[in-house]
């Protein structure tokens, strides 16, 4: 079995690309749904989702899902509007992938630069004996979510390989690891194919031979000058050598007994001032980048476990519960209470 290409999300903390976001919306706005009061009751109005630099975390990324999921729960939300992507919603990634010579090489300049789209999979191509198979893999653990987030990939690449192709893709083989779901008959209508739930993989396969189509768009001349700006905003995001990102992947690592400056200050050998300057220089500051940790970590107590605003308030290191609260909604724009109701 050969490896084509491979994506790999780093961890739930890991920030994501809003390329999928932003069609989300678009599409949600298509069916008459006003999607401002959404991005306001989750905090996550002052966005600006056409920006291949903005990024969100993994738990805002799943509240997002989770909540637009519920308002259509029975339509097959994910495979309308993956029926709806076209490169062009991707940003510099769509440009790359369109002026790429052949599929092969679309799918592999895709998959390196799958960080500005952001999917939560974990995700392989494989060619074995004729069968080119893209596997998707449920590594961040998104449960219910699984069938939206699974119908929403698979539809949204089936509708870019025919932008790219002029061609439907023959699928031979589709599985689905969950039970169908009451629209299941819309996913043999979207996919053109016998669909296999309840199987033991995720995963789409199709004829290797497809890989060595060439593609009509190919611009090498627009594809080397996409791919220098995926690279340069791909560096500047995930950089590990960030200053931004290494006092972040601290505070992480203290939660709830949170340093102070001067204790991370003492980590670079610098004083608490030239922290103070460079943090500056970078349009940030150090009770900014705690205030976008604890942000983080409450979010995710709030989303996936049933503590207390109380306890919640104590993990992260507040011996006042209301200063917790002005503090979360400072950061979200509402309070933690309206913050777990709406999940």
């Amino acid at each position: 079995m050969e490896i084509v290409a491979e994506y790999l999300p780093t961890d739930h903390r890991h920030q994501l690309g809003v390329m999928d976001i932003a069609l989300l919306l678009k599409a949600v706005e298509s069916f008459g749904v006003k999607t401002t009061p959404i991005l306001e009751d989750l905090g996550l109005a002052h966005l600006d989702w056409q920006s291949e630099k903005t990024q969100l975390t993994y738990v805002d990324k799943l509240m997002l899902f989770r909540h637009v999921s519920q308002q259509f729960y029975d339509v097959g939300l994910g495979l309308l509007i993956g029926e709806r992507a076209k490169l062009s919603h991707f940003g510099l990634l769509g440009y790359a992938i369109l002026s790429s010579r052949t599929l092969e090489e679309a799918i592999k300049t895709g998959f390196k630069y799958l960080n500005l789209n952001g999917p939560v999979f974990s995700v392989t191509v494989t060619i074995d004996d004729g069968i080119a198979s893209i596997v998707l893999e449920n590594t961040l653990e998104i449960g219910e979510l699984l069938p939206f987030c699974s119908e929403y990939f698979f539809s949204a690449l089936v509708a870019m390989f025919e932008e790219l192709t002029g061609e439907r893709l023959a699928i031979t083989r589709l599985c689905f690891p969950y039970q169908a779901p009451a629209y299941g008959s819309k996913y043999s209508e979207r996919f053109s194919c016998a669909v296999e739930f309840e199987a033991p993989s995720l995963s789409l396969s199709f004829c290797s031979s497809l890989l060595s189509l060439p593609l009509k768009t190919h611009n090498a001349d627009m594809l080397s000058n996409c791919l220098q700006s995926c690279d340069s905003v791909i560096a500047a995001l995930q950089s590990p050598y960030l200053l931004t990102n290494q006092i972040k992947t601290i505070l992480y690592q203290s939660a709830g007994v949170f340093p102070s400056i001067e204790a991370v200050a003492m980590q670079f050998g610098c004083s608490s001032r030239t922290l103070r300057r460079k943090l500056e220089q970078d349009g940030t500051s150090y009770q900014k980048l705690l205030g976008e940790v604890r942000s983080d970590i409450a979010k995710e107590f709030l989303l996936r476990t049933e503590l207390t605003i109380e306890e919640i308030a104590f993990r992260l290191g507040y011996s006042d519960t209301a200063n917790f609260r002005r503090g979360f909604k400072r950061w979200t724009g509402i309070t933690p209470q309206r913050f777990r109701g709406t999940q």
